[in-house]
């Protein structure tokens, strides 16, 4: 997939055209709103002469994600063509604010399990090469996404490192206390902090315990999580016990540890410039808070897969089978990026056509 801004020759270096056809000043300012830990863009089809509404396409930017992707029912919504998963979808002439975008294709997969998860909608995911021409950074402090044309210097390991890695997605190695891994920095991972192959094999200040699942594009895979009894480093970075989770897949570095830091790439080069927001506050990580259901997504709400055990769930009347409409009162599809944060979590639950009202204490399953 290839998403570029339309490029002019200006003293040899590409720089991006507005809408009106000016050069820009850089850096430029992506447009994009930050959501549960996740940078949406919005992406706009240009109206035409006997249409007033272009419509508007929100896609997570994922550094991890090596391919693009858009909803079936997003594209037959701004262009009433129908199309089926695993087909390629292509638009010309869109707008990102006051960016023209030459053309987006993007591969066809039903996305309706991530705008439950973070409910709101999700239209596609923009891998991570939609900006290869420049570098990109992601400002973690300001919510803020920017473009400009130029090259990271060679790395230092100080604040500069070494980006490359198996594939063209963006790769950091991480100390840990008795292991060194080359981990995915994958903004797609907002809410996680580090994920991990073997979680046994880490020191942990307790032995891991069942903690939920991870929403993928075609399938839900179950977690087990746990804190570091030691620190983790990469350069002068030291992070202070984190929490880690297991996964079969790569090994990441998610939103929680990202947060900490503002991130500019250099795709060309394969370097990652990284610089500490709060360089005299220690980096540390909160306790892992479950209300102890596995849920598989369905139209309607999450389906109660699994309950683990000693959890809250696990201690009042819900079933494998339930099925979970409400969080708070409000529709799960429609609870936006900003749900309360209480220690009770109020469920609408419908079981076999029957409307049940359960009341959860949230609690810590990792420390």
């Amino acid at each position: 997939m290839k998403f570029a801004l339309l490029a002019l020759a200006l003293l040899d270096q590409p720089i991006a055209e507005t809408v009106s056809g000016t050069p820009p000043d850089f850096p430029i300012i992506v447009p994009s709103e930050m959501c549960r830990g996740y940078f949406f863009v919005p992406v706009t089809r240009q109206a035409s002469a006997d249409d007033q509404d272009g419509g508007t396409l929100w896609f997570i930017y994922d550094t991890g994600a090596s391919t693009s992707y858009v909803d079936p029912d997003s594209v037959a919504r701004i262009s009433s063509t129908p199309v089926r998963n695993g087909q390629r979808a292509n638009f010309p002439e869109m707008n990102m604010g006051p960016l023209r975008v030459t053309r987006l294709s993007a591969r066809v997969q039903d996305l309706d399990h991530l705008s439950l998860a973070l409910g709101r909608e999700v239209d596609g995911i923009l891998a991570f090469d939609a900006f290869d021409d420049y570098l990109l950074t992601l400002d973690y402090a300001r919510d803020e996404m920017r473009i400009e044309p130029g090259e990271l210097p060679r790395p230092d390991r100080q604040t500069v490192f070494n980006a490359s890695g198996p594939d063209d997605r963006p790769w950091l190695r991480i100390e840990f206390s008795n292991r060194t891994r080359r981990m995915l920095i994958d903004s797609g991972a907002a809410l996680s902090g580090f994920s991990v192959n073997h979680i046994n094999r880490f020191e942990t200040t307790a032995d891991p315990v069942a903690s939920g699942a991870s929403f993928r594009l075609n399938h839900v895979e179950r977690r087990s999580s746990a804190r570091l009894s030691e620190n983790a480093r990469f350069g002068p970075n030291e992070l202070v016990t984190p929490t880690i989770q297991s996964t079969p897949g790569s090994e990441l570095i998610g939103g929680e540890v990202m947060r900490h830091f503002v991130w500019t790439f250099d795709q060309r080069n394969e370097r990652v410039r990284i610089e500490r927001i709060d360089p005299d506050a220690p980096i540390t990580f909160e306790p892992v808070v479950s209300h102890g259901m596995v849920f598989q997504p369905e139209p309607n709400g999450f389906r109660v897969a699994d309950i683990l055990p000693d959890t809250p769930a696990s201690r009042v009347d819900i079933r494998q089978g339930d099925l979970i409409t409400h969080f708070h009162g409000t529709p799960v599809g429609e609870r936006g990026c900003n749900p309360p944060e209480e220690d009770l979590l109020p469920l609408t639950i419908d079981r076999d056509g029957a409307v049940i009202e359960r009341v959860l204490d949230m609690f810590a399953i990792v420390d």
